[in-house]
């Protein structure tokens, strides 16, 4: 594992599932979304995870509504990391009148080049309201997406949800379609909404830590309750984290968060308290081996 003192935050502002019925503070469309981008990066964020809704409030996988978002961010004077999430848009109305779940779709959120991207690893299956909807993230299609990411020169998000799935890390790695420094995001807590997911428990993501390759750093994301939990463990173990209102619409149990700023003020302040420096945006891109912006 590369160690380092600085602490790279990463916000996911928006959500590719729930939205302004579980917090009305959730932004949906590009401005909202840029002016909440633009908050949490003056409050220590130096990577946004990006998912982007059409003009009824609906995820989408638009590349032009990506794009958009991303000028808008940059408007602002923000130097923030862009990363797009590659998730196919979750419409769940459609899912119930039995559309099936098409990862391609998400892969079209490559097409506006971003500096980032996740890049999810094995097989899930979302759970809602009696309905079991699968997501085949199959090797080949992993390695497909690894491959155009790695052609492109965007930096892999790799987002593992299980133990398991590690399998389909060391073999891109053997394969040659990731390049060091590898960057990992353990996903913890979304077991009651993702077949495929696993609880979060320290024990776990030590052994998370343990089973990472060499030339790698991780991140750490917990689903409501489990955010600060998974978080604080993360910084303690030397690596970085993940929040904001995709995983988490709560500031304590029962008191929704003001703003994705909100959770973004108090992981930097409970990462310094911990004797994390905060990484900027220029100083995570040098992390991860992201090209300088030019603005």
């Amino acid at each position: 594992m590369i160690s380092t003192n600085k602490l790279v935050v990463c916000v996911a502002p928006t959500s590719n599932f729930h939205g302004k019925e579980a917090n009305p503070a959730l932004p949906y469309h590009p401005d909202e979304i840029a002016e909440e981008v633009y908050k949490c990066w003056n409050e220590g964020a130096s990577i946004v995870h990006i998912h982007a809704r059409d003009k009824d409030g609906l995820p989408t996988n638009d590349p032009d509504v990506f794009r958009e978002i991303d000028q808008k961010i940059r408007a602002k004077g923000c130097d923030i990391i862009l990363q797009h999430s590659t998730a196919p848009a979750l419409r769940v109305q459609d899912l119930m009148a039995g559309a099936k779940i098409d990862v391609w779709e998400g892969a079209k959120t490559m097409e506006p080049k971003p500096e980032m991207a996740s890049l999810n690893v094995g097989l899930g299956a979302v759970l809602y309201k009696g309905l079991e909807m699968l997501i085949p993230w199959t090797r080949s299609f992993i390695e497909t997406n690894a491959k155009k990411m790695l052609d492109m020169g965007i930096k892999p998000e790799i987002e593992v949800y299980n133990t398991g799935m590690m399998e389909d890390v060391y073999n891109l790695i053997e394969k040659g379609l990731l390049t060091k420094p590898y960057w990992l995001s353990f996903v913890m807590g979304m077991n009651r909404v993702n077949q495929g997911a696993v609880r979060y428990t320290p024990k776990l993501l030590a052994n998370y830590v343990d089973m990472l390759p060499d030339g790698a750093m991780f991140s750490t994301l917990g689903i409501m309750e489990t955010e600060i939990q998974a978080c604080t463990l993360a910084i303690l173990l030397g690596g970085h984290v993940r929040v904001g209102f995709e995983d988490n619409i709560n500031y304590l149990k029962g008191q929704k968060a003001r703003d994705n700023a909100q959770l973004v003020s108090r992981i930097v302040m409970f990462g310094r308290e911990l004797g994390r420096e905060i990484a900027s945006p220029a100083e995570a891109r040098e992390l991860l081996g992201i090209p300088s912006l030019k603005m």
